[in-house]
């Protein structure tokens, strides 16, 4: 680890774990060390270790598993690499829809089925994904047109439907004036 260099210590180490495993070293299916070994080994704190592990995990390079250790799985292939890309889109495009409220029961999109048990293809990722940006763009264009006709209709947005609302005829073209609220 190069102390003197304008790389944080995490990014050194990270680079030379990346490197370990493409280069053999540290070879798929091999235990990692572990965080406070690691972190005395390369003398940085533990949370600096336990921050390039979370990272790693995320690229797919190591995989935690409670209880027994940190794995290295491999360097990370484009496909992997995608398929992690395509994973991390589809929650969080699924948490903004989450977050969304529902349409009402008949205009509801139909979306295809998630197959159980098993895991999607990239290709099927990438469906998924696509059905989700459709669905969410749909959403807003709904949201749009819905506060573009309240726009119209508001007598605070619109002076037209104010007066519109304020005065209205009777049947005898009397005029008489709008008391009241909605």
């Amino acid at each position: 680890m190069d102390r003197d260099s304008d790389l944080p210590l995490g990014a050194q180490l990270a680079q030379r774990l990346r490197e370990a495993v493409a280069d053999g070293s540290l070879p798929p299916g091999e235990r990692a060390p572990s965080i406070r070994r690691l972190a005395e080994a390369v003398r940085v704190n533990p949370n600096t270790v336990r921050a390039v592990y979370h990272r790693l995990e995320e690229e797919g390079v190591l995989r935690s598993e409670q209880g027994s250790g940190t794995f290295v799985l491999g360097p990370v292939s484009p496909e992997r690499a995608t398929r992690r890309e395509l994973q991390r889109e589809v929650a969080r495009l699924e948490g903004e829809l989450v977050r969304r409220p529902p349409l009402p029961q008949g205009l509801q999109a139909s979306s295809a089925a998630r197959p159980a048990g098993r895991l999607l293809t990239t290709e099927e990722l990438e469906h998924v994904r696509d059905e989700l940006l459709t669905r969410l763009q749909q959403l807003d264009a709904d949201r749009a047109e819905l506060l573009r006709r309240l726009s119209e209709t508001d007598p605070q947005a619109n002076p037209a439907a104010r007066e519109a609302r304020r005065s209205t005829y009777s049947v005898a073209n009397a005029r008489v004036r709008w008391v009241g609220g909605f």
